[in-house]
């Protein structure tokens, strides 16, 4: 098993689509098996941490979708 650096644990995403980027990452390595149990372990509390946070962010919107270009 490897455990490769992730750039992408080094800073905290921000927006909602930094967020639901991180999780998708964070699925497909645990999706992939190649990190240690130390490291799914890890990367499973980040991503139910951004998923708290996620919900977090929906629940303050009123509703409406705005595309931002």
């Amino acid at each position: 098993m490897t455990d490769t650096a992730d750039p992408t644990t080094a800073a905290q995403p921000e927006t909602i689509a930094e967020k639901r980027d991180r999780i998708e990452t964070i699925t497909e390595q645990l999706e992939d098996g190649e990190v240690s149990l130390e490291r799914a372990k890890q990367l499973h509390e980040q991503g139910q941490t951004l998923i708290e946070d996620l919900r977090g962010d929906l629940d303050l919107g009123d509703g409406s979708v705005t595309v931002r270009e």
